[in-house]
């Protein structure tokens, strides 16, 4: 049997690793497509390019997911879960 605190460490641990795979996920799908992308685009209208619009605008939202994946934001969301189950175990034991 383990303690609450290693259950606790041991899921803030998967927390974090999610967070990762999610992220990595992420720009994986984003280099396949924009690559893609730039190919149809060569092929199709080498004369007018427009496939960088993609990256562009596609980057910012894969920027703000490489932030929002990292330690200082996963694990005060992690903590506010432990929190929340912690309250809610409380108040089963009161009833």
């Amino acid at each position: 049997m383990i303690s609450v605190e290693e259950f606790k460490e041991a899921w803030k641990e998967i927390e974090i690793e999610e967070a990762k795979k999610e992220f990595l996920a992420h720009l994986y799908v984003y280099v396949i497509v924009n690559v893609f992308l730039a190919i149809v685009n060569y092929l199709t209208s080498p004369d007018q390019l427009w496939f960088y619009w993609v990256p562009l605008a596609w980057g910012i939202g894969l920027a703000f997911h490489f932030v929002f994946s990292r330690n200082r934001f996963v694990i005060p969301d992690w903590e506010g879960k432990v929190a929340k189950v912690e309250m809610r175990a409380r108040k089963g034991k009161e009833q």
